[in-house]
């Protein structure tokens, strides 16, 4: 064979392996589809995730060891599929290969895997083969609620039949990811999965057909595209326009006419495997936000870092807190009482007393096979009594903001949002919120997306001390949408708490979505001298359109107007140069005028519970005027 035989022979070979390996980086493609359901959800929740987000960004820049630096433990159960008769499957040592890559790239988002309660094999020829959809009939016989379950599989096929490397779905709690075998080890597939599943979307937008509508300029980055500025418009890398040196060698041009400058390394691209690599900053956050929005709940159920305790509020200068973990895998417990770095105990059941203030705590648990830890943001509350409730919601970057606390007391995604504009699910929800026509202001609301029929979700205010007896509570209200669910209001006392104060609001409250909030008054006069919390008690309803809003809460005091047998002077006439003026309507301020019958003001004050000096008056007829903040009476005085 000749020089040129043969390096014809080695380039076609080389060419063929190329062609190969482009065809099946293709076709091994992620079929996640990013559900408009989903991307409503992630819309939803993005006023949330900036408060977590933009203290990512601190911690991340922040040279200190305290709690910026937790990472936590979140736990995966793995679903090993192998033939019937119990060959194949993915193995042991590549599993933990994969598991330890992961934590590698998700450090930095402050999160690590691990393992719970080892690895659940399925011998099913069936599932062997895996068709996109099948795993709605697996889950009901292999699924483990509150875990990440990841089912690995030798092949994989999505609708059209073509070859996948895996998809997810984490929507509400489904919390699964399919993966094919040969797409987990040394390769990028599990990671940029695992992106999905902390809401990351591909970084050429949610469709993988039309070109991205994100601009090169980045003025619409956080709108369009991945909705991620610092990851730059990509429309949509390929084997075809990514070279070996991981080089973007396309031609597109946006919009507005610029060429794409795309990033050929990011993990939630489309660009060649071995060239995807790392998360952006901002995406490392959106990823830790989303987990401590959504996903907080995620627990191994034999060994975690949970715990209960008896109280985390109070409106008194400070909290004596009783902490219990229950997990009876653990032999060590380390407790951060504030999340400053600091251990604080060692014990499993700890007491601490806390001052004035919030805080975050941090439990790490161990046993002789590993070490978790998990922080609770916001957790206790201390002394977070404001002095007088008048809340528009408007500085509000979440729903813990303000001494105000949220809570999915059924824990299957039914949250209470803030929120400016309309909701992202349409026709429900409002178009602004109570006193804004210009959409900028915020308001709270129950996002139904996501959730069950039934499911409860808690909005609790800070404390509130009631000082007038002629107090009453006003909020501003929004139910529209074909499945609106129960809006219920409690107060609670020192006693506990009084369910339904008034008659719950149920069904559609407004004839279309864009009519105006419309107000509830609560008479709060049996609560006089008494420290109060009030719950809005959101219970949803049947489907998605359902979501119920509130705004404008606040405490007033109901004055009523001041009649002429409520104040009366004497001794009239005036005697020693003293006038006397006495009320009947308790602490509310009165003004005093006295004027001569020409209309000239001669004296004026405030009504005390000392007399009037009017040696400043000459004899004759005078007017006494006696104002309150809505009205006045004159009466006739003689001197």
């Amino acid at each position: 064979m000749n020089i040129f035989k043969s390096t014809l022979l080695i380039f076609t070979i080389f060419f063929s392996f190329t062609v190969h390996i482009s065809a099946q980086n293709e076709q091994a493609s992620c079929g996640t589809v990013t559900s408009s359901e989903s991307l409503n959800y992630f819309n939803s929740i993005k006023p949330q995730l900036k408060k977590y987000e933009e203290t990512f960004m601190q911690m991340r820049s922040s040279k200190s060891t305290s709690k910026t630096r937790t990472i936590n433990s979140i736990p995966i159960k793995a679903h090993v599929i192998r033939a019937s008769n119990g060959t194949g499957g993915i193995c042991d040592a590549d599993l933990n290969n994969a598991i330890s890559e992961l934590n590698t790239v998700f450090a930095g988002a402050f999160m690590e895997f691990f393992l719970c309660d080892g690895i659940n094999y399925i011998n099913e020829d069936a599932l062997y083969h895996f068709k996109k959809g099948d795993e709605k009939s697996l889950k009901e016989t292999h699924f483990v609620p509150g875990l990440i379950n990841i089912y690995f599989t030798d092949f994989i096929e999505n609708g059209l039949d073509e070859s996948i490397c895996g998809y997810t779905d984490n929507e509400g709690r489904n919390d699964a990811i399919v993966m094919k075998n040969s797409c987990v080890t040394n390769d990028s597939s599990l990671v940029h999965e695992l992106g999905h599943f902390f809401s990351l979307i591909h970084t050429h937008g949610v469709d993988n057909i039309k070109l991205t509508t994100e601009f090169v300029d980045g003025s619409n980055c956080d709108t369009d595209g991945d909705g991620i500025c610092d990851t730059p418009a990509d429309p949509k890398l390929t084997t075809k326009n990514v070279n070996n040196f991981c080089e973007y060698i396309g031609t597109e041009r946006d919009a507005h006419g610029d060429y794409f400058t795309p990033d050929a390394t990011n993990i939630m691209s489309y660009s060649r495997k071995g060239c995807r690599n790392h998360f952006t900053p901002q995406q490392l956050a959106r990823m830790h936000g989303f987990y401590m929005v959504a996903k907080n709940y995620l627990a191994c159920p034999s060994f975690n870092a949970n715990f209960t305790v008896d109280a985390n509020q109070t409106c008194e200068s400070s909290l004596t807190v009783n902490f219990e973990s229950n997990c009876t895998n653990v032999t060590k417990w380390q407790w951060d009482m504030d999340s400053d770095g600091i251990i604080d105990y060692t014990t499993q059941n700890p007491t601490h007393t806390f001052e004035s203030g919030i805080y975050d705590v941090t439990l790490t648990v161990s046993n002789d096979k590993k070490t978790i830890k998990k922080t609770f943001f916001d957790f206790i509350k201390v002394g977070t009594e404001p002095n007088w409730l008048q809340e528009d919601f408007d500085t509000f970057k979440t729903v813990g903001d303000n001494g105000w606390t949220a809570t999915d007391v059924t824990q299957n995604g039914y949250n209470w949002l803030s929120n400016s504009g309309k909701t992202p699910s349409d026709t429900t929800g409002p178009l602004t919120d109570s006193s804004s026509k210009t959409g900028l202001g915020t308001y709270i609301y129950a996002e139904a997306s996501g959730a069950k029929p039934g499911d409860v979700a808690e909005f609790v205010s800070p404390c509130i001390t009631i000082n007038y007896e002629n107090s009453e509570l006003e909020f501003a209200y929004h139910m529209f949408g074909k499945n609106i669910g129960e809006l219920h209001v409690d107060i609670k006392t020192e006693d506990g708490y009084i369910n339904d104060v008034v008659p719950a609001l149920i069904g559609n409250q407004q004839k279309n979505q864009s009519d105006a909030f419309l107000t509830k008054d609560i008479n709060l006069s049996s609560y006089y001298n008494r420290t109060i919390n009030v719950r809005f008690r959101a219970i949803r309803g049947a489907g998605w359109d359902g979501d119920i809003a509130i705004d404008a809460v606040s405490i007033k005091t109901i004055i009523t107007p001041i009649t002429d047998k409520d104040v009366i002077a004497y001794p009239n006439p005036i005697k020693n140069d003293l006038l006397y003026v006495k009320s009947n309507k308790g602490d509310e301020a009165l003004n005093f005028e006295i004027s001569n019958l020409a209309g000239q003001l001669c004296l004026s004050g405030i009504i005390t519970n000392e007399p009037i000096n009017t040696s400043k008056l000459v004899s004759g007829m005078y007017l006494l005027t006696i104002s309150s903040n809505n009205s006045k009476v004159t009466k006739k005085l003689i001197k």
